[in-house]
């Protein structure tokens, strides 16, 4: 159960006009220390220099049907890795990351493992509350039964991704990752590993650092319940850009 694991990891990286923060993404994740990985870039119909950008240093595709979830369902159907990972434009991957994170795939009844996160772009005092109050915001929900595999930071295994269908194209209601974790949990387990990757607080900037909070509790007390969540993904993902 404990055995070493060099399984492949599918990097897979949707992108709409991130040409300001998508080269540091790539570059943090070309400095991981676990060898056995690829990277694609799905470039989602960006207006902007983001597809430019991106092909200097990895494989790049064009996916034409605008939506997040169209385009990482065409990154893991383009990529062949035993594991597979869907990480954000905007964030940034500590170089042990994927070496961490893949200790969770040493036990083969682990069918996905997600970790935290803090902001890299605030100060060093709300970088470090923001990786306190999220770390613990993980562990609260993990205990309360859901598991919040947010996409910047969240591994499953290909085959079980497949076994349930993948991601849903008709989910349009809050995170369509956690959703997704959601059925994963039916087939195996799903760790929660203390790995923090930094993100970006932008989402709170333009939204508001308290009606953006509110959005995701709200969003989180329905999914806890097995409910449909108010919000749309497209009003869950606008503050984003």
């Amino acid at each position: 159960m404990n055995k070493k694991v060099n399984l492949k990891v599918s990097i897979v990286i949707p992108a709409y006009n991130e040409e300001e923060t998508i080269e540091r993404t790539i570059k943090s994740l070309l400095k991981q220390t676990y060898g056995n990985y690829e990277i694609l870039v799905v470039d989602n119909n960006s207006k902007d220099k983001t597809k430019k950008i991106a092909s200097d240093y990895v494989r790049t595709i064009t996916e034409t049907k605008q939506g997040y979830i169209f385009a990482v369902k065409r990154g893991v159907s383009e990529t062949d890795g035993e594991i597979v990972t869907i990480c954000d434009a905007d964030s940034i991957y500590p170089s042990k990351w994927l070496e961490s994170m893949m200790k969770s795939f040493r036990d083969e009844r682990v069918v996905a493992t997600y970790g935290s996160a803090k902001f890299h772009d605030t100060g060093l005092f709300m970088s470090f509350i923001s990786l306190i109050a999220y770390s613990s915001f993980l562990i609260v929900s993990k205990f309360f039964g859901l598991d919040n595999t947010a996409g910047f930071n969240f591994l499953f295994r290909r085959d079980a991704y497949e076994k349930i269908g993948g991601y849903d194209e008709n989910w349009k209601w809050g995170s369509p990752d956690i959703e997704l974790g959601k059925r994963l949990k039916n087939l195996g387990k799903v760790k929660l590993r203390m790995k923090a990757v930094m993100t970006s607080s932008r989402r709170f900037k333009k939204g508001g650092l308290l009606k953006t909070t509110k959005m995701f509790l709200g969003m989180w007390k329905k999914m806890l319940k097995n409910e449909r969540p108010d919000i749309s993904y497209d009003d869950y993902n606008k503050n984003r850009r």
